[in-house]
Order: structure tokens, then sequence, then C-alpha cells
């Protein structure tokens, strides 16, 4: 495994778009995709149509998870940094926000509860939100956890349309985006703000890693401040949608942070040259989806990432996937998020990433 200053480096290379002599990997041992049931502590709590609270979410049972998970990635010898985030089943965003929390088999779910636009002024944060207080809880004790082992990010905090649809319904929104556009533009940017007001708190607690930061879920590490956010429901827009309704939140969201990303669908490549456009956006994050395209269909869309961004492919990709991305991308400003079954099959994958071509 390569030295801390030398996996910097090759993060610092990543962020410039030089440099690199391969990818840089990080991997997540799991059999699926389903991470809410990787945490022997979340068992009890996976009782399909449970009701959910904040108070059942004992954070101390959850640590032997992380230090499990930790230990893992450290075995791989990846050249990444592994990266704890408050537990990443939980719809935070949607919780904090109001809507009651229910368990599935395999994940959590939230339920819509807001009445547009009658309710638009009870989106906001309360400090004292359980399920803020909480995620903070998760946060602090993580922090703790690492003792400066490994860094602390976010998990999966949606972005403002993805929260929009939670809160009010996603067929709702795609009609009020017509019938009522100044206040949904209202709308997205409470969310936008919801969002920045819960990781604004959360990295208070959170101190630097190696003088930098982390893009949690995807374990990027950062030199500086990052962030990234997600727009799942931008699959239900048109581009131009989603240039008037989500331009200026989603410029609040990266506003004072050095390093950020968006996560993306390939069912969303038609907003790319949007995205493509955005100075303030650094890297774009795409997912290798159940059901496709396969990477092969993707690569014109990931070349055409790699020309104006940083670009993370994540998936339960293939030693025969690698090979692909490799020799149809360049290494430099390319970042692979593995999902592997095992330790052992990582760290088999992990050999075909450093291959030379």
């Amino acid at each position: 495994m390569a030295s801390i200053s030398e996996r910097i480096a090759l993060h610092q290379a990543f962020w410039k778009g030089e440099g690199q002599p391969y990818p840089i990997a990080a991997f997540h041992v799991a059999s699926d995709f389903f991470f809410s049931r990787h945490f022997k502590a979340a068992e009890d709590l996976l009782v399909p149509g449970k009701p959910i609270s904040p108070d059942m979410l004992l954070v101390d049972k959850f640590l032997p998870d992380y230090e499990r998970m930790f230990g893992e990635c450290e075995r791989i010898g990846q050249d990444a940094f592994w990266t704890a985030e408050p537990f990443t089943g939980i719809p935070w965003m949607e919780a904090i926000l109001g809507c009651e929390i229910r368990a599935g088999d395999a994940s959590f779910t939230s339920e819509r509860w807001v009445s547009f636009p009658d309710d638009l002024d009870k989106i906001q944060v309360d400090p004292d939100n359980p399920w803020l207080l909480k995620y903070l809880e998760f946060t602090s004790a993580l922090v703790e956890l690492s003792g400066g082992r490994f860094p602390v990010g976010m998990p999966i905090m949606r972005g403002p349309s993805d929260i929009v649809g939670a809160l009010m319904g996603q067929t709702e929104m795609v009609f009020a985006l017509a019938d009522e556009p100044e206040k949904m533009k209202d709308f997205f940017m409470r969310a936008a703000k919801a969002f920045r007001y819960v990781i604004d708190a959360q990295n208070k607690l959170i101190p630097s890693f190696q003088g930098g930061t982390a893009l949690g879920f995807y374990h990027v590490y950062c030199p500086g401040p990052s962030i990234w956010y997600q727009e799942d429901l931008t699959a239900l827009m048109s581009p131009a949608l989603y240039h008037d309704f989500l331009r200026e939140p989603e410029k609040l969201i990266c506003e004072g942070k050095d390093y950020t990303s968006i996560h993306l669908h390939p069912s969303s490549f038609f907003i790319l040259d949007e995205l493509l456009a955005k100075d303030d956006l650094k890297a774009i994050e795409v997912n290798k989806d159940v059901g496709g395209p396969s990477v092969a269909e993707m690569i014109p869309y990931l070349q055409k990432i790699q020309s104006r961004k940083r670009l993370i492919v994540w998936g339960d990709l293939t030693a025969e996937e690698i090979r692909l991305l490799k020799k149809n991308l360049t290494t430099d400003g390319l970042f692979l998020r593995i999902i592997a079954p095992s330790v052992e099959e990582a760290k088999r994958l992990s050999r075909v990433v450093r291959e030379r071509q």
C-alpha cells in the first residue's frame, strides 16, 4: 500500500487532472447495493412498515460495523482513504425536514407530508430537531472513533430536486413546475439552504484530515473544503427546466467549497452540457446502474465529462469493465468507486486498476 503522502499526491493529481499513473480506486466490500443491511446494528430495524425514530438509532452499536469496514479497506491496500459517514441507510434530509421514516426489509424510506404551497414556510431546519441531533451525534462519534486514522464525511444527502420531490411527491412536483414556477423556485432554494445548514453544522464537528476533507460515500480525498449532492429527479425535467429551477440552488450548495461533485445517473445525461458549463462544479460522479446502460455504452459520455471535469465512476465494476475504462479514458482525473463482494476480489480488481496498459 502506498504511503499517506503518496496517496495524497495521487488525489492532488486527480483534482488537477494531471500526473496520475493509474486511476485511483476506492473499494466497498459488499454483496449488494442495499447498504442499510450491511450494518449489523440495523438488522433489528429493518422490519417492513416499522416506523423509525431517531432514538432507535443507538450510535454505539454501529461503531463496530464502521471499524470492520475500515479494516476491510485497509487489508485491500487501496490508494483512497476509507471515509466514515453517518449511517447511510437513513434519508437524513427528508427526516430532518419532517418526513416520517419507515423501514423496509433492505432500506428505509420517507413519507411525503408537504401540501404545496401552503406548507412552504415550514420548510426549515430546527437546530433542536431530533433527527439533526442524531446526525451530529453520529458525526461526533465517528470523529472520536477515527482518532485521525480516517476522514469523516457526509453520506447520501440528496439535493434540491430530490428533497422537494420527497417532501411533496414527485408527480405533484412536476405539475407545480408549470403551475407555480415562482413558488417552486422558492421551494428549491429553501431545500438548498436546509442542505447547507446541515452540512455546515456537521463540518463544524469534523477536524481536517491530512490538511483536507473527504467526499463521503465516494471516499475521494480533497485538499480543501468539499461537498457533493445529487439531483436524481432531474430525470423528470427538461434541460430548460433544470437550468431555470436548479441553477441558483446548486450554486448556493457549492458556495465556498473548492472541491465539488454531483452524483449523476445515465438517465440524466441530457443535462450534461449544463453541468459541464458550471465553473463551480469540479467533478461528476456517474453510476453504473443495474439494468444499464453498459459501461461500453457510457464511454462517449464519460469522455465528454473528462474533457471538462474530473470523473468518478461508481458501481460493481468487473475486471473487463475496468480495462475498458482505462483503454478509452485518460487515467488523469479518473477515480473508481468499486463495489466488490469480498476483500480477496477487491485485491484482484485493485491489481487490474494498476495494470500497465
